[in-house]
């Protein structure tokens, strides 16, 4: 009868260990990867949330943007950013940054090595200095992983100099599954061709370069990108009457779904790895 008993808690044991370990890697495989596209007007600002509860905080938008954005985070139950990536120093991208990373803890941030000699870059390193957040150099060939699922790669900058300072943009694309996002920062025509000679640009997803201007988003790149769907954040009735006329007609040319955050204020792409779902949310206006 003992020997029975020890066999049945054993079967049992064994059963339980092959139900709850595929169930772990299923959650974390299915359970939804978000990427906000925030409304921060003229700027740039990006939080990817992963399955595994990592945070990605992309770019910090302008000079006057800290409480929206930190204000957001909050919302969305942010306490802690793991990874941080200020694209190039422009004070688009970088110009509140500094109050938000004094407002979570950060382990690393990613950065190009372009040294900037403005008030909001000097603001930046100031905090980075005082709270000793560790500093890494964001370029091509960079990788990691935000638990099992996610996938994050740098695919520029690969040089160390360009004429336009938006061609030193870090250039992230995360897979998911079997999605994949292709967050271009303010990147030019030059670093396109770069991007392009390195290969793996084929995404579901595109975030334009610099809010849709004419300097880049060529169709050369769209066709290799093969994306179905274009994110543009822009402010709205922005001087530059951006997105270029130019940008909009390779978009409809190539039938491309869009989404601008100037018309529908922050943007959410939910991943299943397998579909994408857009919606705006509107608890953040």
């Amino acid at each position: 009868m003992k020997t029975i008993n020890k066999l049945a808690v054993f079967c049992l044991s064994f059963m339980l260990v092959l139900t709850i370990i595929p169930q772990e890697a299923r959650a974390d495989w299915f359970d939804p990867l978000t990427i906000h596209f925030l409304d921060v007007g003229q700027a740039d600002c990006i939080l990817i949330k992963a399955p595994n509860g990592q945070t990605m905080l992309i770019d910090g938008g302008d000079e006057h943007d800290g409480d929206k954005i930190i204000s957001y985070l909050e919302k969305e139950g942010v306490t802690h950013l793991d990874i941080v990536v200020a694209t190039h120093p422009h004070h688009d991208h970088i110009g509140s940054l500094d109050d938000v990373i004094r407002a979570f803890p950060v382990s690393v941030l990613y950065m190009p090595n372009l040294p900037y000699d403005t008030k909001y870059y000097h603001d930046l390193f100031r905090v980075i200095n005082e709270k000793q957040i560790p500093v890494d150099r964001a370029k091509a060939g960079v990788n990691f992983k935000m638990g099992f699922s996610v996938k994050v790669e740098m695919l520029a900058p690969k040089g160390s100099y360009y004429k336009h300072i938006n061609d030193y943009s870090a250039v992230i694309k995360i897979k998911h599954g079997k999605k994949n996002f292709l967050l271009m920062a303010d990147a030019g025509a030059e670093e396109e061709k770069e991007i392009l000679k390195r290969g793996g640009v084929k995404a579901d997803v595109i975030k334009l370069g610099h809010h849709g201007a004419n300097t880049g988003t060529t169709m050369e790149f769209l066709k290799k990108v093969k994306a179905k769907t274009a994110v543009i954040s822009v402010g709205r009735n922005n001087p530059y009457q951006f997105p270029s006329k130019e940008v909009m007609y390779r978009l409809e040319n190539r039938k491309m779904t869009v989404y601008r955050t100037d018309q529908l204020g922050a943007i959410i792409a939910t991943s299943n790895g397998k579909k994408i779902m857009f919606r705006t949310n509107v608890l953040h206006q």
